[in-house]
């Protein structure tokens, strides 16, 4: 009972990832898929890293799969969920220093992401304690 315990960790991280992308993040409470669509008729190279969190949580959410198909996929499980999480990691680098006025405001879609961050993260390090 306690393998399956852990590895639905992932799955919840990646969900949140994934939900996320739509829930309202700043003060203006557009979802990241209104910014991704705002960008894209004004700035089209800089709107695809609003699709960064969907993308990091579809690959975490293929990892976290991988692993409950198969207990013997561990490593590589781990290998996607930090590809992952560097996509994660270059929104975060990119998006975020421009929103620090906005912080304080924070929507829910933010804090889901952040949290979810954190689930996969915890997820590796259980993963990887297993034997």
């Amino acid at each position: 009972m306690m393998i399956k315990d852990y590895r639905l960790t992932g799955l919840i991280g990646s969900i949140l990832l994934i939900f996320s992308e739509f829930l309202p993040w700043f003060s203006s409470n557009l979802s990241l898929l209104d910014i991704y669509v705002i960008y894209t008729i004004t700035k089209v190279e800089k709107s695809f890293i609003f699709l960064f969190p969907l993308i990091a949580g579809l690959i975490s959410l293929i990892a976290s799969l991988l692993i409950i198909k198969n207990l013997e996929y561990r490593i590589n499980s781990v290998i996607i969920s930090f590809i992952s999480l560097g996509f994660l990691m270059l929104f975060m680098f990119d998006f975020i220093p421009g929103e620090m006025f906005y912080l304080s405001e924070a929507g829910i879609g933010f804090y889901f992401c952040i949290i979810g961050f954190i689930i996969i993260i915890i997820n590796i390090i259980l993963v990887l304690l297993t034997k």
